[in-house]
């Protein structure tokens, strides 16, 4: 429909300006000058009477001639020359100052924006912002890490893939940011391996005063976009050891926060285990929990609260945790993974 309505707007504003642009008609010339000799007439007649009613009747006496004086006629083809002119200097004015700004429907405000997209995201939100919010709150050591929204939302869409597997951390972690750095493979390997155990000095980041990430080295936008993949990845990462405390996380929307609980325990009177997730959505929104053959969900239709629980896990299973707010079609992935010591 709002296809429709573009094309629509697009086909009214190019026959708008052919029309403006266009030469006019011999019909038109002659109704507008009719309607200009009448509208002189009428000004010389109303002139005349003012003039006489002014006018002292003991001046008029000796007078040969009449009070008014008309200049000599336009002749016609100077009638037609100005006009032409005119209404050419009119078009041309009008056309610029509607194409700078275009007249607005009876339905729209001043400075609203006059193009319509395909899908109407909520409240105007770019939908790349909507889990990307979280980056601010992502942080290496004392070190915030100047991401641009771009870069943090490809490693956190290829951060979601790899989560859920069963490689190496180091291995896991090189291919999270790979695809930023094709043919590098060796460079981000080695890297890797001093992201990991913490031997990366944070001087080589600080001591060059890195503002941006686009102002970087690629040496430091690979040790950047590693450090990131891996708070990321840890976020991302919720490990449930069996009766002890509540595992959490926070995770920051462009509409709100989203709280997660995760417990992984003996219900009472039972001799099985539980895994049990609680989330608090800030929108509509539905939970998913699977690993294996198990699977469990729960919606709601508005803000609130939603549990999920999976009875008898299995304990060298890696469990799947999807939340998705149900007016955006980006999901978020969460992995679970349990131990029993």
């Amino acid at each position: 429909m709002n296809n429709e309505t573009n094309k629509q707007v697009k086909t009214f504003e190019q026959n708008f300006f052919d029309w403006l642009l266009s030469k006019p008609s011999s019909t038109e010339i002659s109704t507008v000058r009719g309607r200009q000799k009448s509208i002189d007439n009428m000004e010389a007649e109303i002139r005349i009477e003012e003039e006489w009613e002014e006018l002292n009747p003991l001046d008029s006496q000796g007078i040969d001639c009449p009070y008014y004086y008309e200049s000599p006629p336009m002749t016609l083809g100077e009638v037609s020359t100005v006009y032409n002119r005119f209404e050419s200097l009119l078009q041309k004015r009008l056309k610029s100052e509607i194409e700078a700004k275009p007249p607005l429907f009876p339905w729209e405000k001043s400075g609203y924006d006059t193009e319509y997209p395909d899908v109407e995201a909520q409240d105007w939100v770019s939908p790349i912002r909507l889990w990307t919010s979280q980056m601010k709150n992502i942080r290496w050591r004392n070190l915030s890490i100047p991401l641009t929204d771009s870069i943090f939302a490809q490693l956190l869409h290829s951060c979601q893939e790899v989560v859920q597997s069963n490689s190496l951390p180091g291995s896991r972690l090189v291919k999270a940011v790979d695809n930023l750095f094709p043919g590098q493979y060796q460079s981000l390997n080695n890297l890797a391996a001093l992201v990991l155990v913490g031997q990366t000095r944070d001087g080589e980041l600080i001591s060059s005063q890195v503002k941006t990430y686009d102002t970087a080295t690629p040496r430091q936008q690979m040790l950047l976009s590693l450090l990131a993949a891996k708070e990321i990845l840890s976020s991302l990462t919720l490990i449930c050891h069996l009766n002890e405390s509540v595992v959490r996380r926070q995770w920051e929307t462009a509409v709100g926060w989203v709280n997660i609980e995760a417990k992984y325990y003996v219900p009472e009177g039972k001799s099985s285990t539980s895994l049990r997730i609680k989330g608090k959505l800030p929108e509509a929104a539905s939970l998913k929990l699977q690993g294996g053959e198990a699977q469990t969900t729960a919606q709601r239709s508005e803000p609130g609260t939603l549990w999920v629980e999976l009875f008898d896990p299995q304990p060298d299973q890696k469990y799947e945790l999807t939340i998705k707010l149900l007016n955006w079609e980006e999901p978020l992935t969460f992995a679970v993974c349990l131990q029993d010591l």
